[in-house]
């Protein structure tokens, strides 16, 4: 498979924001994940109302992850997920998504879907806490004739 690393920075940053909390937000911008929150709402880790941004560069992680696009989709996925959920965490002082403590950040490939949550092992547990909606990989596929993002492979 031929992934279109800007393709699956934008469906992640699609799917990241709908599951965050009201006022936090989720774009992709340069092969990147960026993590903002509404000026003055949340406390921030300093507690100065100011929380900043943060951001998963998935374009230079991408490679990082195994040896399978596969692999290397749910690898980037799930590290997006963590980093997301310390940015969430830092920003309100809350363990999101869990109650008191934080559920583990999970991806995996499964018949040609991308899964991506929040809890245990199974996807399609009882223990997941947040899950997003699932990805096709054909929707991550580079077109013909198309960049999509740097191809860092050997």
């Amino acid at each position: 498979m031929d992934v279109d690393i800007d393709k699956l920075t934008a469906i992640l940053a699609e799917r990241m924001a709908a599951v965050v909390p009201d006022g936090i937000h989720v774009r992709a911008a340069d092969g990147m994940l960026w993590y903002s929150a509404d000026e003055g709402r949340f406390p921030g880790q300093d507690g100065s109302y100011r929380t900043g941004t943060s951001g998963t560069y998935v374009e230079i992680n991408f490679y990082a992850h195994g040896q399978s696009d596969e692999d290397r989709i749910a690898g980037v996925a799930a590290q997006a997920l963590s980093e997301l959920q310390d940015y969430v965490d830092e920003a309100t002082h809350d363990p999101w998504p869990g109650k008191r403590t934080q559920p583990r950040a999970r991806a995996l490939v499964r018949d040609r879907m991308l899964l991506a949550w929040y809890g245990g092992t199974d996807p399609d547990g009882s223990d997941v806490v947040l899950a997003c909606s699932p990805v096709p990989l054909p929707d991550l596929r580079r077109l013909p004739g198309c960049d999509g993002g740097a191809d860092h492979s050997a």
